[in-house]
């Protein structure tokens, strides 16, 4: 279904990737299917984050391409040693991937080590720094460059989206108030926090995207707008169906305010008829002043992660990747066929931390990948023929593109369906410098990633599988932590930052639970139960949104926190964090 924003970033991912497959054929860069599948997978709305991303990206892919250098005069006639190099880096960078910010961007430098590596044995040894290593840096290149210009010329700003993320919330808590169904989409938005709008606005703040005045309503507003948010969420909560047109009315009017920048007075805003002394209509009425109501504190995110050297989490994700990695190319290099090189690189992207996520992504990505290779058959059947130019190419590229961009621009059920359907087009309808006909080399890459998928899953469910209910049963317990850290905030700012986090946690504890389904009864962990744990979700939720509205004291909360902590089926049998003090348990780690 269509929401806000979501075929603006759709056609901008299309058209950013048609314009850098025009680059691509005319400087005969060469894979740039894979070249491509960087937009694909990086791009977001915020212009300001894709200038970041693209930049961060080609100065770390420069540093080991000039770094490799020497590494690839060590091993050119060693293969077994530049397995070992191939390895090791694989598993550096994706354990950086996971026990730190990096995240996406580590795991990229990883994939381009392993294939320059790979390119050691095809290329003579003269010519592998001249060309393996300049080649697979165009490949890195041409795509963020083209995704930097463009989201610096035309990209939207942050404070753009953060005024429509405000706008969205209002009127979304309004609905709710007039008895719509937005209840699912108002726990969305709860889960989404206000961190990342925060950094946004920080970032405008120190670039000086937009006047001080904005930036510093737009800065407030963020905080305000959540707490609006929590009312409506508490009213539903409590009310069931009962309406309350009057808030509803004032919402609507403050959300089309916001839109254009031009907010009323208090009075004029939130009506004469709503009662001074409610808490929804004084949080209301905060939203004009010139600072938004609110002047809450951005928390950076953490570099590093406090469990990257106690969890082991992170480190057999970065080994389990890394091993399906190798495997697939000792596979393809074994068997003399090349052409399914696709199935390593699969492996960098297919890869997640329990077993649900894996088989859910694996099933998505088999889907996607058919769904766009039969378009790419398709387009090399009934359309190749007719193209005669670079503007054909990249009209067909960025139809095929917007078909996928649009999926993935979804929600965590369906978007990496998406990231595969334009991967397999691409790989279908882009073999040469120019119009291809080739269908056996595009069959060879599909049959590429179905077989990294399959390598994937065999690692995954056979090496430390780790079930999606276990993690989903410690982010309930993570929350129960942060919602009794909540219970100790005394300002009332930071105790609503603590009940965000805590919708968050809750939101990521439900996503899971969904993607267990997709696991054996057998790698489920003894006294963990599904529904129980989604009672404990729902309740938590409504405890931490009363608790942010100041409809519950916080000894009560503590209370009402300890009898949910305590009931059988939110924990695995024979674990030792006890069932009844969470919160002191795991205080320091908090």
């Amino acid at each position: 279904m269509p929401f806000p924003g979501r075929f603006q970033l759709a056609w901008q991912v299309a058209l950013v990737c048609s314009l850098a497959a025009a680059v691509s054929m005319t400087f005969r860069v060469p894979e740039a299917a894979i070249s491509l599948y960087l937009v694909i997978f990086l791009m977001k709305r915020d212009a300001l984050n894709n200038c970041v991303m693209a930049v961060g990206l080609v100065l770390l892919a420069s540093l080991v391409v000039a770094g490799i250098v020497p590494l690839i005069s060590a091993t050119a006639d060693a293969p077994a040693l530049r397995l070992t190099f191939m390895f090791g880096a694989s598993f550096v960078f994706l354990y950086l991937s996971s026990a730190t910010m990096l995240g996406e961007q580590a795991a990229i430098i990883g994939l381009i080590i392993a294939f320059i590596l790979t390119l050691v044995s095809d290329v003579p040894s003269g010519g592998i720094a001249d060309q393996g290593l300049l080649l697979a840096w165009k490949m890195v290149f041409v795509p963020m460059a083209v995704m930097f210009l463009f989201s610096l010329l035309a990209g939207p700003a942050p404070q753009r989206l953060v005024r429509e993320k405000i706008v969205e919330r209002l009127r979304r808590a309004a609905g709710v108030l007039q008895g719509g169904s937005h209840a699912e989409a108002l726990q969305d938005l709860l889960a989404e926090g206000n961190q990342a709008l925060l950094m946004q606005m920080m970032l405008a703040r120190v670039l000086r995207l937009a006047p001080r005045s904005e930036t510093l309503w737009l800065t407030g507003a963020v905080a305000t707008s959540y707490q609006v948010l929590l009312y409506a969420s508490r009213h539903a909560n409590a009310a069931g169906t009962e309406t309350c047109p009057e808030h509803a009315a004032a919402l609507y009017r403050l959300a089309d305010q916001a839109e254009t920048g031009e907010l009323a007075q208090p009075a004029d805003a939130c009506g004469t008829e709503l009662p001074v002394d409610g808490p929804l209509t004084e949080t209301m009425a905060r939203l004009a002043a010139p600072d938004g109501g609110a002047q809450p504190g951005f928390s950076p995110p953490e570099v590093v992660r406090a469990d990257a050297l106690t969890n082991p989490e992170h480190f057999r994700f970065a080994l389990k990747t890394s091993a399906a990695a190798l495997l697939s190319y000792l596979l393809y290099t074994g068997i003399h066929w090349d052409g399914i090189h696709t199935a390593m690189i699969t492996c960098y992207v297919a890869s997640l931390g329990s077993v649900g996520e894996t088989v859910h992504k694996l099933l998505l990505r088999i889907g996607g990948c058919l769904a766009g290779a039969a378009l790419g058959v398709a387009s090399l059947l009934f359309v190749m023929p007719y193209i005669t130019s670079i503007g054909g190419l990249m009209a067909l590229v960025f139809l095929g593109v917007l078909a996928g961009a649009w999926i993935s621009s979804g929600s965590e059920r369906i978007n990496y369906a998406g990231v595969q359907v334009a991967l397999a087009f691409l790989l279908t309808v882009l073999n040469d410098f120019g119009p291809s006909f080739e269908f056996s080399q595009a069959g060879d890459r599909i049959i590429g990633i179905l077989v990294g998928n399959l390598v994937v899953f065999l690692i995954f469910t056979r090496f430390w599988p780790k079930s999606a209910l276990q993690t989903a049963g410690e982010k309930v317990s993570r929350a129960g932590v942060l919602l009794g850290l909540a219970t100790e905030r005394r300002s009332r700012s930071a105790c609503i930052e603590a009940v965000a986090e805590v919708h968050s946690v809750l939101a990521d504890a439900d996503r899971l639970i969904e993607t267990s389904v997709f696991e054996t009864a057998r790698l489920r962990p003894r006294g963990l139960d599904r529904n129980r744990l989604r009672d404990a979700i729902e309740e938590l939720r409504i405890l931490a949104t009363a608790l942010a509205c100041g409809a519950i004291s916080p000894d009560r909360a503590r209370t009402s926190l300890a009898a949910i902590q305590a009931r059988p089926g939110l924990l695995p049998t024979g674990s030792n964090t006890p069932r009844h003090d969470l919160v002191t348990t795991y205080r320091g780690s908090a």
